[in-house]
């Protein structure tokens, strides 16, 4: 028993120091290293660079609300593709949930949900990227894009 307080907060640890969607900036940057570039002042953006994959985590009120994860290694300026096991693999351990559905495909890129659907993900087959996101940076994106094209947008 004098060594269930020591695994607990090994295991809570642990678990702060994964960066997912919904960590925090100091989470993702202890799992990713130091950002490659900065830019969370300017557009809520870091930029990471580890082993073989690029991956950019946006910031909503102080939680990643949007990654998108590619490789590295490009060939004619376009990431290298992602194998299907690897984006399994990848949106368990960044997307904040062990189990995805795969979305009825009406384009050529892969489309995936979290069961209760508070999460979503496109891999977009032409240029290699794999996006997560959760719900609310969807809507606020959409909201965007309408306002925009209403012109109603700064």
């Amino acid at each position: 028993m004098r060594f269930l307080p020591l695994i607990l907060l090994l295991i809570l640890t642990e678990a702060r120091l994964h960066g997912e969607i919904g960590a925090t900036m100091e989470q993702c940057i202890a799992r990713y290293g130091k950002p490659e570039r900065d830019a969370l002042n300017e557009s809520g953006l870091l930029c990471f660079r580890k082993d073989d994959l690029c991956t950019i985590a946006h910031f909503y009120k102080g939680k990643c609300d949007v990654l998108s994860i590619f490789s590295a290694k490009e060939e004619f300026g376009v990431p290298e593709d992602l194998p299907a096991n690897r984006i399994r693999s990848l949106l368990k351990s960044e997307g904040a949930s062990p189990e995805w559905v795969s979305s009825p495909r009406y384009t050529l890129n892969g489309v995936w949900c979290t069961p209760d659907r508070v999460t979503f993900a496109i891999y977009d087959t032409m240029r290699h990227k794999l996006a997560i996101m959760n719900h609310d940076a969807y809507m606020r994106e959409k909201q965007d894009v309408a306002k925009t094209r209403a012109g109603l947008k700064n």
